[in-house]
């Protein structure tokens, strides 16, 4: 916690700050003093406390008077005054400003404690309040931002002293490994979760979204100092999953932007590039600026993805065609790609060995797997699709993602996004806020007296706003117009 104490007395703050070590132990607090009230509205304004224990008497503007400009610039600080005037007017005035405790001097350890403990609770409700909004608002873009302009879905998380630190979690599945995989994502998805818990207590914010091809996001929002603990704390908790699970195929990109917009459209590009990640090892921990390889090098790695792609899909004409395409074109090339990951990558994906000694080596070696490359059967996939629609036809109306539904079918979330896309010819998201949207167009004519509000919960979305600005993406349509030029 963000502790202040604004007293123009500087042995009772001593004193103050020495209890609250004793009372607080070793949590990370971070003790500010002011010694007017001019200073401490500084720091209410920069710091943002938890907590402020406020004298009343103080140079320059009163403690009275600095709480309620504080209040102006740190809306969640919990005031607490601390006075030798017990005098009731001061105490009555103190609860018009929200001032949540009084405690007289001199300062009793005992009941500080009290005071402290109750706050402590009363903070930490409200700080899971509030990152539940923050968590509401990061999923509305995440699932609607490619439909929603600025100018009329503007974030209100943006602040110059915060920024968004995006970790953006890559783990493969192959066919003989699903079940290890998703449990490994979800193990690392907890970890980071438990860190973003760790971060809300420290006044920042986290969510776990999924970029469009179904890969994990841990997202956070934190003040700038944060940023080289979480980076540093993310590189151990991949080091540490490596260790364990060595054969699954992952390591994570980060980075970090101003806005939510920014952070979506960065992991729209991510989505686009995805085949760069065959260019890494496996088990590390990469910023997005790494991603600095020339055209003729990113060509070919697009070429080893559709390669990919064509084998999972069973499509022997695709696969010779592109095969020969990549001979073509860059056996007499210099590459700078690292062949050895490549290699290890494919290796993983397509479940044989993949030679990595040269572009001809590498080759052959699909030459060679050829007919192994038909063998797996596209009928338990479109059984799963199948299964997969049936339940958004029948849940659409609750909070569900791609990562849930592919926890119920022991998957990870990319390789569901992969093969719906495939399966379907649409995006999980745009599948499911299709369907929203189909419903909600029957909603609208079949319970007139029904508010939009209502009509946006009844089909999964609790903002109204954000569920008429897709409507009216999808539709060209206001919910209220569709209705009225129905009814």
């Amino acid at each position: 916690m963000v502790i202040l104490i604004a007293d123009d007395d500087r042995l009772v703050r001593f004193s103050i700050k020495s209890m609250l070590g004793e009372i607080r132990g070793d949590l990370g607090d971070v003790f500010i003093e002011a010694a007017n009230g001019r200073d401490m509205v500084k720091l209410c304004r920069e710091r943002k406390p938890d907590i402020a224990f406020v004298d009343i008497k103080m140079p320059y503007m009163s403690g009275l008077d600095a709480i309620n400009e504080s209040k102006n610039y740190s809306e969640d600080t919990n005031f607490v005054i601390i006075s030798g005037y017990s005098d009731f007017e001061y105490a009555q005035k103190g609860i018009s400003l929200g001032v949540n405790e009084y405690i007289l001097k001199p300062v009793d350890e005992e009941e500080l404690r009290r005071v402290i403990e109750k706050l402590q609770k009363k903070l930490k409700v409200r700080k899971e309040e509030s990152n539940a909004r923050f968590q509401l608002r990061v999923m509305e873009w995440f699932t609607g931002h490619s439909l929603i302009s600025t100018e009329e879905y503007i974030s209100h998380y943006q602040e110059e002293s915060y920024l968004y630190l995006t970790f953006v979690l890559y783990v493969k599945t192959n066919a003989h490994n699903r079940a290890a995989s998703t449990q490994f994502q979800q193990e690392l998805v907890g970890n980071i979760r438990r860190l973003g818990e760790q971060t809300v207590t420290r006044k920042g914010y986290y969510a776990i979204p999924a970029t469009k091809e179904g890969f994990p996001c841990g997202l956070f929002w934190v003040r700038r100092e944060q940023r080289e603990y979480l980076i540093s704390h993310i590189r151990k908790l991949i080091m540490e999953a490596k260790r364990k699970n060595g054969e699954i195929f992952q390591y994570v990109l980060w980075f970090e932007r101003e806005s939510l917009e920014e952070v979506c459209q960065t992991c729209d590009e991510l989505d686009r590039e995805i085949y760069m990640g065959m260019n890494f090892c496996s088990g590390n921990v990469y910023a997005y600026q790494e991603l600095n390889l020339d055209q003729k090098n990113r060509d070919f790695l697009k070429l080893v993805d559709q390669l990919l792609n064509a084998w999972e899909m069973a499509d022997g004409m695709a696969c010779n065609e592109i095969m020969n395409q990549l001979w073509r074109t860059y056996k007499d090339e210099t590459l700078d790609v690292n062949l050895e990951n490549v290699s290890k990558y494919c290796s993983f994906i397509t479940g044989s060995h993949i030679a990595d000694d040269s572009l001809k080596a590498f080759c052959q070696s699909f030459v060679e797997q050829s007919e192994q490359m038909y063998e797996r059967a596209a009928g338990e996939e479109s059984d799963m699709i199948e299964r997969v629609k049936k339940y958004i036809m029948e849940y659409y109306m609750n909070d569900i993602s791609i990562s849930q539904i592919a926890d119920n079918y022991e998957l990870t979330a990319n390789y569901l996004s992969t093969v719906f896309h495939r399966k379907t010819g649409c995006k999980f998201i745009d599948y499911l806020t299709h369907v929203r949207m189909e419903a909600a167009k029957k909603l609208l004519i079949q319970n007139a007296s029904a508010s939009v509000q209502d009509v946006a919960l009844m089909v999964g979305y609790n903002s109204a706003r954000h569920f008429s600005s897709l409507f009216q993406k999808t539709t060209g349509e206001t919910p209220t117009a569709y209705r009225k030029a129905r009814l």
